[in-house]
């Protein structure tokens, strides 16, 4: 009998069905390929089609790459040739499992129904249509640096920690929403100063160039997991702030840790009242 995945992987040419392909499909590069490719055929147009393709439990990858526990990861910091492509080499798994995660959620919610029976609105896929296309692209910016500094992705070891949070929020939309478009990625641009900073201290103008670029782009995807958190919010008639406030300690591991990128998190719309009330009481800022 053939696999979940080798029968999500030979259904008809759907969005889904197409995004069940990119999970299935073990090599980076070629999901990024594909994934332009959906982009460029304008397949979204088929969006709500597919109800019979499954995503498959974990995306696949390479069977050489060397998967580790989060906590096993050495991150870089920075400070030599080895610790900033170490630290590259992070950002490129990151981006490629969020690509992966974005495919994930047009898939899994594909047939999801608000309660007054309604499927997702079609300009929901085209949102996370485009949040695949620009993870894909910072994914092959970094491959092309690691390439440039004598690396390659798939040399160090990389963990899949995100993919947790996927598994997690399997069954609800609203909580896949919360903890990976409105924590993680939030978390990704809270970052972002540090992350500059390490490569502007060593003169690495090429990597600066590509934390710029993936950072202007990751505020209008939290600003898309905030946008269809509030939106469905509405259509269940949920206050978005205290239901977000409900999730995060349900699906989220601790508390949200500052310091935070206000501005950045401003210009995603996510003002301080979402995320200040998950601080731990000692830490909240003034």
């Amino acid at each position: 009998m053939p696999s979940e995945s080798t029968q999500a992987c030979s259904l008809e040419n759907t969005l889904c069905s197409w995004a069940a392909k990119i999970l299935c499909t073990p090599d980076p590069e070629e999901k990024a390929t594909l994934t332009h490719q959906v982009q460029e055929y304008g397949i979204l147009e088929r969006s709500q089609k597919s109800d019979r393709a499954n995503p498959p439990a974990q995306p696949s990858r390479k069977a050489e790459l060397t998967v580790l526990h989060p906590g096993r990861i050495k991150r870089g910091k920075g400070g030599t040739l080895a610790s900033r492509i170490a630290l590259l080499h992070s950002l490129a798994n990151i981006e490629l499992w969020a690509m992966d995660l974005s495919w994930d959620i047009i898939v899994r919610f594909a047939t999801f129904q608000l309660p007054n029976g309604d499927r997702l609105p079609r300009e929901f896929f085209t949102d996370f249509v485009k949040v695949a296309g620009d993870e894909a692209k910072h994914y092959m910016l970094l491959q092309k640096r690691l390439v440039e500094l004598g690396c390659f992705f798939g040399a160090l070891p990389v963990h899949n920690g995100l993919w947790q949070s996927a598994a997690d929020t399997a069954h609800d939309l609203l909580a896949r929403l919360a903890i990976v478009h409105m924590v993680h990625e939030a978390r990704g641009l809270d970052i972002q100063p540090q992350t500059r900073n390490r490569f502007a201290t060593q003169g690495d103008e090429a990597s600066i160039k590509l934390i710029e670029i993936i950072y202007t782009d990751e505020i209008t995807h939290v600003a898309a997991g905030l946008k269809w958190f509030t939106y469905i919010c509405s259509k269940e008639n949920r206050d978005p702030v205290s239901t977000f406030h409900e999730l995060v300690p349900m699906y989220f591991k601790g508390y949200l840790k500052p310091p935070f990128n206000a501005a950045g998190r401003q210009s995603a719309g996510m003002t301080e009242e979402w995320y200040l009330p998950l601080v731990k009481p000692a830490h909240k800022e003034a």
